[in-house]
């Protein structure tokens, strides 16, 4: 989703930034809810690790949301 928001902002400016902010939040939000509905398994493994699922979902996508903006910096700042 990343990739295709990098490639819009690109073609379409600045311009289309708020739609594609809210793009990416909703794909977020799509993601955390099939994980955490149809994987909820496969946090035990981090459990025994002493992580906790509130750790990993923060970490996990604000490191996402901080390269998202990264990325579509870069390309505003190549684009001038």
């Amino acid at each position: 989703m990343t990739l295709i928001c990098m490639g819009l902002f690109r073609e379409y400016g600045i311009h289309i930034f708020g739609v594609l902010f809210w793009l990416k939040l909703s794909t977020l939000a799509i993601v955390f809810y099939y994980v955490r509905s149809y994987k909820n398994k496969e946090f035990y493994y981090y459990q025994s690790l002493g992580l906790s699922r509130t750790f990993l979902w923060v970490t996990t996508l604000s490191f996402d949301l901080c390269l998202y903006f990264f990325l579509l910096y870069l390309i505003y700042k190549m684009s001038l």
